[in-house]
């Protein structure tokens, strides 16, 4: 397996649009990297970038600490998954998996060997004399897993390959990849626009916008530590409840105002805002989980900020209950346990969290309190 690096990568098309813009990041050998963003975000062009299917502008892509900007996609030793599996329906599943290595003219035995090798790690070896039209959506997928795990890649490139399976499909698959990953320490890149998939499979999330890194991080940090307002909006579900107000200062604390509430700023996260002074235009922001009904808190949680609300109306998901609820200029949503839960139209005093707060800039959207 191999290091990735791309180093100030950049892809314009015709007519000057631009599909990503001074990429840089590094997977490192055995690491499962996964790009996220929404559509258009460049995560699939920077995965074509790699491997080869599209040419550079500017900037540098090593693999194995080798350059590969003009080397050619079947020299680059990579193996790709695409979304729509890309079987050949008159072929058996050994004769789709067997293709690439009959075409490297691998001996024969070699190839059966890896073949059987692929179809037992995925548990697909009483499918080998089936066509693709007698199989499942997840069936075809593991095949197409399959296909790339004969070639014993540097690289496998995974291109959105649970979209086109249903929903508990998609789950069951994702863990069989993470399975798998743990079994062949392969270096992976990932391309999804579902965040779920990102949190569960990756090692590192490499999020884009516009065709920009927006962060590189672990899941976890990047859910507790969003660099900007995009990322902490994007990540999550429900996603981020955002605020907008400003800072103010009253009996040397800082505040944040808005239509509706005032709440206190917690020390550590008031001495980061402090060069910026009162006044200044902020969003808050604040996690659902964060912000709960008065009657859930414990005994030792009394000195905490709180906010009266109706609820609009609620979404019982079986082990957890959503609340969306208003007040005259803001809506938010509450994530709370599956016990008891209030009417819709009832009035609730809220605690809001605010030791889980970040603020946002509202100009540049950066978070101001990391």
């Amino acid at each position: 397996m191999a290091r990735v690096d791309l180093v100030n990568v950049t892809k314009i098309f015709e007519r000057g649009n631009i599909g990503v813009k001074d990429v840089t990041f590094t997977v490192e050998d055995g690491e499962f990297a996964v790009i996220l963003g929404p559509s258009g975000c460049g995560k699939t062009t920077t995965l074509r970038l790699i491997a080869g299917l599209e040419e550079v502008t500017n900037g540098e892509i090593y693999i194995g600490g080798k350059l590969v900007n003009n080397v050619p996609p079947k020299d680059r030793d990579i193996a790709m998954v695409f979304q729509n599996y890309a079987l050949y329906p008159h072929m058996s599943v050994f004769d789709n998996m067997a293709f690439g290595l009959k075409m490297r003219k691998v001996p024969k035995p070699e190839i059966v060997k890896r073949v059987h090798e692929a179809a037992k790690i995925l548990g697909i070896e009483h499918l080998l004399d089936r066509k693709p039209r007698e199989l499942s959506g997840g069936q075809r997928q593991r095949v197409a897993l399959g296909r790339a795990i004969v070639r014993n890649p540097k690289v496998f490139l995974f291109d959105e390959p649970l979209s086109n399976l249903d929903a508990k499909m998609r789950v069951r698959m994702r863990a069989e990849l993470a399975k798998l990953h743990k079994k062949l320490q392969a270096t992976s890149i990932y391309v999804t626009h579902d965040q779920v998939e990102a949190m569960t499979l990756g090692d590192k999330i490499i999020l884009m916008k516009d065709g920009e890194v927006q962060q590189i991080a672990d899941p976890l940090s990047l859910y507790h530590s969003p660099v900007n307002k995009f990322v902490a909006g994007f990540i999550g579900s429900p996603p981020m409840n955002f605020f907008e107000g400003e800072i103010a200062e009253e009996k040397g604390e800082l505040l944040f105002v808005s239509q509706d509430f005032r709440l206190r700023i917690p020390s550590d996260k008031a001495a980061k805002l402090q060069e910026r002074g009162a006044g200044v235009k902020v969003y808050l922001g604040l996690r659902p989980e964060y912000i709960y009904p008065a009657n859930l808190l414990k005994a030792d949680e009394q000195d905490v900020e709180r906010v009266r609300a109706k609820v609009d109306f609620t979404e019982t998901l079986g082990n957890e209950i959503l609340l969306y609820c208003k007040t005259e200029n803001h809506s938010f949503i509450s994530r709370i346990p599956p016990y008891n839960p209030p009417k819709e139209g009832e009035e609730l005093e809220l605690v809001f969290d605010m030791k889980k707060c970040h603020i946002f800039d509202f100009e540049t959207e950066r978070n101001l309190t990391l």
